[in-house]
């Protein structure tokens, strides 16, 4: 496994795992769905689902959290690229069927992951029959 990580995430307080991560038994996570409790509680309230992967998680985090929109923004971390996790996305989109759908990154357009990951996101689109699904 090849792992990028900038070095700001070294000591972020937030990007740690817990050692029942690490047991025996446990696997690599290819997807983090979104898991606060007022995403979790009410996924009909969902207005917006944000896809991202890396370091941008917690930065989008913190925005979310201070503009107040814990229970409508959910932020899902692709961390596994290649191969896609089809399965994982296809069961999170699932929960949030009038949500618009966004992948942000830190890069350009024309940089970054989104010429990879577009085309299998409208793939896991075209699956559960959201083409018209409002997609950036």
């Amino acid at each position: 496994m090849v792992v990028f990580t900038p070095k700001s995430l070294l000591r972020h307080p937030q990007c740690k795992s817990g050692f029942d991560e690490l047991l025996p038994g446990t696997e690599f996570r290819r997807l983090y769905p979104d898991e606060t409790e007022p995403i979790k509680s009410n996924p009909s309230g969902v207005k917006r689902i944000i896809l991202c992967t890396g370091k941008v998680y917690y930065e989008l985090l913190k925005e979310r959290q201070q503009r107040g929109l814990d229970d409508k923004v959910a932020i899902v971390r692709i961390e596994q690229l290649c191969p896609f996790p089809f399965d994982l996305l296809r069961d999170e989109l699932s929960k949030y069927p009038d949500a618009d759908l966004i992948w942000t990154q830190e890069e350009h357009k024309n940089q970054g992951y989104w010429s990879h990951v577009q085309p299998l996101i409208q793939t896991t689109l075209k699956h559960l029959n959201m083409e018209s699904k409002n997609f950036k």
